[in-house]
């Protein structure tokens, strides 16, 4: 981890984003380590101030000519528009509308995927000691899958894994790329399918979309006059692969949406299938009723890993966040029968209804109405789960754990999948006020994580497992799951 050496954050306020017209302003930079965000820290040598250059479109080490982007009073940001001393890990993008001056959404496809991850792996070992403090720091790096390193690796899902361990060039080249089941375009004023600039309200033509699986890219929403005849300026274009059936295209703008099939015909199928292998619980094919515009998992991976490791997270004899390996038996389910389980943020049920049925007592708390209509769908023969919807707050929480009139008996275990800002203080706080014995708490941020695990070891648990997954390739996210106990 020290390859990429240390760096220090300041704030954003009072940023001028500068004009693209005219003459773009160059400087010279000398790369350093990753931040959060997708790009990398730099300093301008001959600057008294210390200021310091949020670049991206490069990798540490490098030394590139870039184009600033925004200023404010001590920090810039800029793109790296030319590479005058590369990276051993740099390598051809795999999406050029992302490259400087692009669309968001790409900002790591010129970096080799397996560095990718040591800098997801950099990246996340910075939040928690920065963010998260010495005591955070320390949990993680007592962890054997810390190794000693102080940091938990980020794994390749498996479709990446597959790849990049096999013999075919071209498939080790493109690894990462053809895994997102979902994508959302919108309309430029000359009808053209686009995605916004990164931090901008500027909408690009995209002519390609090498990250959506092959179903996604055949229905070619970027270029065939079919998709034109419906574009108006300012129209959003939602694509969606489901793991069983054909693609949905929904068209909106404002209130009104059309939904089509793949050969632009107007259908009244607002919903999709989606089938997740749970084989590894002995749970074989869960399968999931969701709206076509609801929120699932982007990767195709995504659902079966996630699954796998939340589930046997939070109902393992011990703790862990690895998943089933090779030769693990299925979970006890005699030994998960009655385990009652609080969720959070659940979604549509991705992992409500397995955890129902090795359990059989699940209460859960989703806030979108439509999510928890697909996933008492999905859960309907399940007698057991309790889905409410709602807010989550102290008090929703409170009451969600209370499994008899009395409050007598609580949780076991709490999962929590919340948004990208974190559970925060008071939710963690309620959480754990409920006295689980085990929390399971995914997330895609790591500077959330590190302040919602810094509050939660504030409480009396202590971290007992964590796992990184780079469910996101060639962009700067990825997802973690953390185990705790109690003290």
């Amino acid at each position: 981890m020290s390859r990429y050496g240390s760096h220090s954050h300041s704030s954003r306020s009072g940023s001028e984003r500068l004009q693209t017209s005219g003459e773009a302003e160059e400087i010279i930079l000398r790369v350093g380590s990753p931040a959060h965000g997708g790009h990398c820290v730099a300093r301008l040598d001959d600057d008294p101030a210390g200021r310091v250059v949020f670049v991206r479109h490069a990798l540490p080490g490098e030394v590139v000519r870039a184009v600033l982007t925004e200023k404010s009073a001590k920090i810039w940001r800029a793109d790296a528009v030319e590479v005058l001393s590369a990276s051993p890990d740099r390598v051809r993008s795999v999406w050029r509308e992302a490259g400087p001056g692009g669309v968001g959404g790409g900002e790591l496809g010129h970096v080799a995927l397996s560095a990718q991850r040591t800098w997801k792996r950099w990246v996340l070992a910075d939040c928690l000691r920065r963010i998260g403090g010495e005591e955070v720091a320390a949990a993680v790096a007592a962890l054997p899958e810390a190794a000693g390193t102080g940091a938990v690796p980020v794994e390749a899902m498996p479709s990446e894994a597959a790849a990049e361990a096999g013999d075919d060039p071209r498939a080790r080249r493109l690894a990462g790329t053809g895994t997102r089941t979902r994508i959302a375009l919108t309309i430029t004023d000359d009808g053209l399918a686009g995605m916004h600039g990164f931090r901008s309200g500027t909408v690009l033509p995209v002519t390609s979309l090498p990250l959506a699986v092959s179903t996604i890219r055949a229905l070619g929403l970027t270029e065939r006059a079919l998709w034109r005849a419906h574009y108006r300026p300012g129209m959003r274009v939602h694509a969606v692969a489901p793991s069983s059936g054909d693609p949905v295209v929904r068209l909106s703008s404002g209130r009104w949406e059309q939904l089509l099939t793949p050969t632009g015909r107007v259908t009244g199928r607002r919903r999709v299938e989606e089938v997740v292998g749970a084989s590894g619980l002995g749970l074989g094919e869960l399968r999931y009723s969701v709206h076509a515009e609801g929120f699932w998992q982007i990767h195709r991976d995504a659902p079966a890993v996630l699954v796998d490791r939340i589930v046997r997270a939070a109902l393992s004899s011990a703790p862990t966040a690895a998943g089933t390996k090779a030769g693990d038996a299925p979970l006890d389910s005699a030994a998960s029968a009655g385990v009652r389980v609080v969720e959070l943020y659940a979604g549509a049920g991705l992992f409500t209804l397995p955890l129902a049925m090795l359990t059989g007592t699940v209460r859960s708390l989703e806030g979108k109405e439509q999510a928890v209509r697909d996933a008492r769908r999905s859960l309907h023969s399940q007698q057991g789960a309790r889905l409410f919807a709602g807010g989550v707050t102290p008090d929703s929480v409170a009451e969600l754990g209370c499994f008899t009139p009395d409050g007598g008996q609580g949780a076991d275990v709490v999962v929590l999948d919340p948004p990208r800002q974190g559970a925060g203080r008071q939710i963690v706080e309620a959480i754990a006020a409920l006295g689980p014995d085990r929390i399971v708490m995914a997330s895609c941020d790591p500077a959330a994580l590190a302040r919602d695990l810094k509050i939660f070891m504030g409480t009396g648990y202590r971290l007992a497992a964590l796992s990184a997954l780079d469910m996101f390739p060639h962009t700067h996210h990825f997802e973690t799951i953390a185990v705790l106990g109690k003290r």
